[in-house]
């Protein structure tokens, strides 16, 4: 048993369910949990001012983006909890999804619980205290449980990577821009294209 300074101790071979993550969260507002298809439980302690700021500058386009052309999809901050198909519980830091998905998630959880949908759209921000393999293996979750894109971008590095199920952590060879296509945003008027430079200039 640890607890790592919080409320409560954590059994690090015990399972997790969704209701006893969400009394972790409730006990522990600054922490973050997340939990892997087998079970392993995340705990990733608050962001420091880079990571806050670069958040705000990941969901705040996603969110203009979405009232202009997303068509009845919503935007995800990183407290969002999704339940994917294979058991995992992931957050990632910014996340759509589409209209069809979003009609799917109020009928099927009507209430404030973590969502049982898989993310149209992931995006997950690398950290200094980020592990790239347990990054990786979070985009390939999202992938494998059905989102259209998964996208990591490591604003240390400059480095930028696109997973989609079809071809996993290809480097995006325009680090200044991403553009998310059409294909990948059922219901979209428009592709996502997120400016870079602000997540970039962070220093």
């Amino acid at each position: 048993m640890v607890n790592y300074g919080m409320a409560m101790g954590l059994d690090l071979l015990h399972r997790y369910s969704d209701e006893e993550i969400e009394e972790l969260c409730r006990r522990n507002p600054l922490y973050e949990f997340e939990r892997l298809p087998d079970g392993q439980l995340i705990v990733s302690p608050p962001m420091g001012w880079r990571g806050g700021s670069r958040e705000v500058s990941l969901v705040a386009p996603l969110y203009t983006w979405n009232a202009r052309a997303g068509a009845g999809g919503m935007v995800f901050g990183p407290s969002a909890g999704f339940t994917l198909p294979d058991g995992a519980l992931l957050a990632a830091d910014a996340a759509w999804l589409d209209a069809e998905r979003l009609a799917m998630l109020r009928k099927l959880q009507p209430r404030d619980k973590f969502a049982p949908v898989c993310p149209t759209l992931a995006l997950e921000l690398a950290s200094a205290s980020d592990h790239a393999i347990l990054l990786r293996r979070k985009i390939e979750i999202y992938v494998r449980n059905g989102a259209n894109r998964a996208v990591l971008i490591d604003p240390e590095r400059r480095v930028v990577e696109v997973s989609k199920p079809d071809a996993l952590h290809v480097p995006w060879e325009n680090p200044n821009e991403l553009i998310v296509p059409l294909e990948a945003l059922p219901g979209a008027t428009e592709p996502f294209v997120l400016d870079l430079s602000e997540l970039f200039s962070v220093v």
